[in-house]
């Protein structure tokens, strides 16, 4: 009977072995290294504060936000503020001259408001007054004193049957100033005091700029003025109201 070896087990390098010593050395080393940095408390502490915020303005008013409104929070004005961006980058230009290479000139794509996207925009006063909001597919414009806004937002109060639909497709700088709906209604402001109305113009030319639900969409031309100056207000004055 032949005998039988027996071998030994075979006996891995220690290279081979993975060692859990190295592994835990490398997991306390990554705690000290988050230890060590002292912005990371600082962030939890942050984060966890505007959290809070956010849960106690929503169970107080309802809203994450305080009942303060955002432009960005309007998906118009986020359109806006894309289509003002690429305009500045050129992208529509780039893609308009591709386009015109296999399309005609005529094709209703270059109609799209990506390709007529300009900013800021020139206006006519006749074509400011199709900004009127009578067509539901247009916004609605107002001007002041040579500046165009949008104030589609309040088409309850510029669009037709608001309160201040006069405003709406055209500048009445004058009214503005004088609270004349009446008469006043251009922007003819001859014959006021200038100082006095070229603060009334910045206070609403602030009020626009900085409100949530308004923004600037570039300037309106005027024809030169002719003829007399209005004269004073023929009816009530609606400021106030």
């Amino acid at each position: 009977m032949s005998s039988v070896r027996h071998r030994k087990p075979y006996r891995a390098s220690p290279a081979s072995v993975p060692s859990q010593k190295s592994d835990t050395e490398t997991n306390d080393e990554r705690r000290d290294n988050l230890a060590e940095n002292p912005f990371v408390p600082v962030l939890k502490v942050l984060l966890l504060l505007i959290v809070i915020n956010f849960l106690v303005s929503y169970y107080i008013t309802s809203t994450f936000f305080w009942n303060n409104d955002f432009r960005l929070l309007r998906p118009r004005y986020r359109s806006f503020v894309l289509l003002k961006t690429l305009h500045r980058t050129g992208i529509p230009e780039l893609a308009q001259s591709a386009l015109l290479q296999v399309l005609p000139k005529s094709s209703p794509i270059f109609a799209s408001t990506f390709f007529s996207f300009t900013f800021p925009r020139v206006f006519s006063d006749a074509t400011l007054a199709l900004y009127d909001g009578s067509d539901p597919d247009l916004p609605i414009y107002v001007g002041l004193n040579g500046s165009v806004y949008d104030v589609t937002e309040s088409d309850r109060t510029y669009g037709p049957g608001g309160p201040y639909h006069h405003f709406a497709g055209r500048d009445a700088a004058r009214a503005f100033v004088t609270g004349c709906f009446t008469t006043d209604l251009t922007h003819d402001l001859r014959g006021l005091d200038p100082v006095a109305a070229g603060k009334d113009i910045a206070g609403w030319k602030a009020f626009f700029e900085k409100s949530a639900r308004y923004w600037y969409v570039g300037d309106v031309i005027h024809e030169p003025i002719a003829g007399s100056p209005p004269g004073e207000c023929q009816g009530p004055k609606r400021y106030g109201d």
